[in-house]
């Protein structure tokens, strides 16, 4: 992804300087997000990211986001591979899927939860890394919260990809906070799912001797079945 050089602070200054110059805010909140998304399909970070904070701090900041007639506009930005690095996605993530999430509640997190399955890497990343910020909230986000989050992390987790592994365990290690053991549980019976990067995450809040303990069971797992494929050999 291309940078011009620029510095989170000076692309929001630049952004707000225009905002106030151009009335930007006197525009219908359509038109607003038209441009925001049309700066976020451009190819440079910075547009990318003047695109994002005009989302989150204009439409969001208005309440003129509706997740419902929205969140396939955004998840757009992925399919069409506007949207296809860490870096941005994980903007995307922090600055307005989360607090989207946080404004308009459960059937908006359930609709975000479902791009686990997606086919894009990215947007099935964004489907856990979207939550790290209130997973360790667990149910008092909303109730169910830990449970459906864990089933999402449990479709991602089956993807061998890096950004899919470490995406998850960020997550994880977050609802660690919220439920330890429902945490474990998830990390035993999914342990040979997991890269060693993807579970060091999840497991960073944990003890020390849980740690290797967890890291022990994978590694049996992981031996049993390789015994079993050389015993079918």
């Amino acid at each position: 992804l291309p940078f011009r050089g620029l510095k989170l602070p000076q692309v929001r200054a630049i952004l707000h300087a225009w905002i106030k110059t151009e009335n930007f805010t006197d525009r219908l909140p359509s038109k607003q997000l038209d441009t925001a998304l049309s700066l976020i399909r451009e190819p440079w970070g910075e547009d990318k990211l003047a695109g994002i904070l005009i989302i989150q701090e204009v439409l969001l900041k208005h309440k003129s986001i509706d997740w419902e007639s929205d969140l396939p506009k955004f998840a757009e930005l992925f399919d069409a591979g506007y949207i296809k690095e860490w870096n941005t996605c994980d903007w995307f993530c922090v600055k307005v899927l989360n607090p989207l999430i946080k404004q308009q509640g459960k059937s908006c997190a359930t609709a975000v939860m479902e791009w686990c399955k997606a086919d894009n890497l990215w947007r099935k990343r964004a489907s856990v890394v979207s939550f790290v910020n209130i997973a360790k909230q667990g149910d008092r986000n909303f109730p169910d919260f830990t449970q459906m989050l864990l089933n999402t992390c449990g479709v991602v987790i089956q993807s061998s990809e890096r950004f899919a592994q470490t995406g998850t365990g960020w997550a994880l290690r977050e609802l660690s906070l919220a439920d330890r053991q429902a945490v474990v549980d998830f990390i035993q019976i999914n342990s040979t799912k997991f890269s060693s990067e993807g579970l060091r995450y999840a497991m960073e809040k944990f003890p020390p001797n849980l740690q290797t303990q967890l890291k022990q069971y994978r590694q049996q797992q992981l031996k049993s079945i390789d015994t079993k494929v050389c015993d079918r050999l």
